[in-house]
């Protein structure tokens, strides 16, 4: 059997390292600008500099460098668990990162050339182990909808961080030089599972980029551009599916349609810019007037559809009273506009199985009264209640 030495062993680390940065930055990173990509670009940049102090040290002789090298692969593990905390979006700090790195550097430093210089690395590994291990926690606590993505990531964080704890232990029992640390602890098996480890970060983070990316683009397809809402498709198909179980739950709900007053008048002397701000308002009055599970799109130009969840057309009025209310308040409208106001056509759903188009119909029949009786307020439709789908 060949045996590698320790410094072949660091240039394939380095190549490795180097060509994933590399690859792993223009194809993933670039695309998104996603934080836990940048973190992990992080990381990766770290262990390659890592490698190359550590091989500026082993062939170069240079005596500075070894204890550099450890203060920057813990630096790379701590990109790592801050990737992870990036996940779930926790607060990261990273300031921080910088603490366990230089001292790492500090304690190697000041023992490397005395009796006790193997309490640089065992420094090191506890830094290295509790750092990985920490980024397991965080991605086994959170279990969210792409755990499924995550999992492999999780497992290697785990395996990794105990392998590390467990070199730590080992150095400290048995030393560098016994037989049976070299077999389990050896540089070229601690190489090999920092590889392992690479790969499998670098494989779950790219499927879970690519995952994120591709919820972005449903989100788009289905959410109006200018507003955030839903746009008008995705509304009906949302809504008419929530009528259809509100009924089988004998669960109520109002459907109500929504106009700006003398918009065009609006865009005419104030400009598109200005339209397209009051526009903007009236969504952020639905988002802070409506309970989040009830559905708001814009349903075309200056006109929106709302479907309000266990409520009677009486409430849903008061609904479109408090949105007339927020729109009042709203301060991020250009200079020299008025307030806008908007009117509603409120129906009661209530134990209806007209389908969705009519109920909209009836709703905007309304509006039409409420316009007609001076705008700025909400109507209810009458129109007698069909139990038929038209």
């Amino acid at each position: 059997m060949v045996l590698l030495d320790r410094s072949t062993l660091m240039v394939v680390f380095a190549v490795m390292t180097l060509t994933m940065l590399v690859l792993f930055y223009f194809d993933t990173y670039r695309k998104s600008r996603a934080p836990f990509a940048g973190w992990w670009c992080g990381a990766v940049a770290s262990f390659f500099l890592a490698a190359v102090f550590y091989l500026m040290g082993e062939v170069r002789d240079v005596a500075w460098t070894p204890s550099v090298g450890n203060g920057v692969m813990v630096f790379g593990s701590g990109c790592v668990w801050a990737g992870t905390r990036s996940l779930a979006g926790r607060q990261i700090r990273p300031g921080l990162l910088a603490i366990p790195a230089t001292a790492a550097v500090a304690v190697d430093a000041a023992v490397r050339y005395s009796d006790n210089a193997r309490i640089g690395s065992i420094v090191l590994l506890a830094l290295m182990g509790a750092a990985i291990g920490l980024a397991s926690v965080e991605l086994w606590r959170e279990r969210a909808e792409s755990w499924h993505l995550v999992r492999s990531l999780a497992i290697a964080t785990a395996v990794s961080g105990v392998y590390y704890l467990s070199r730590m232990m080992g150095l400290a029992l048995l030393g560098p030089a016994d037989p049976l640390f070299q077999v389990l602890f050896g540089t070229g098996v601690t190489l090999l599972m920092a590889m392992v480890l690479l790969v499998v970060v670098s494989s779950s983070i790219t499927s879970l980029n690519y995952a994120r990316r591709t919820e972005d683009l449903q989100e788009l397809a289905y959410r109006d551009g200018l507003t955030g809402l839903l746009n008008r498709g995705e509304f009906m198909h949302q809504a008419q599916r929530r009528l259809r179980a509100n009924l089988a739950a004998g669960v109520g709900s109002a459907v109500v349609m929504a106009d700006l007053d003398r918009f065009k008048a609006i865009n005419d002397h104030f400009g598109h810019d200005t339209g397209d701000a009051v526009i903007r308002a009236f969504a952020e009055a639905c988002r802070s007037a409506v309970r989040e599970g009830d559905l708001v799109g814009r349903y075309g130009g200056e006109e929106f559809a709302l479907l309000l969840d266990g409520v009677d057309a009486e409430e849903g009025v008061r609904v479109a009273d408090r949105i007339n209310a927020a729109l009042a308040e709203q301060s991020s409208l250009p200079g020299g506009v008025n307030a806008p106001t908007a009117s509603f056509g409120v129906v009661d759903a209530r134990d209806r199985t007209a389908a969705l188009p009519r109920l909209l119909r009836e709703a905007d029949r309304a509006l039409y009264d409420a316009k007609a009786a001076g705008r700025s307020r909400a109507a209810i439709s009458f129109t007698p209640a069909a139990n038929q789908v038209p």
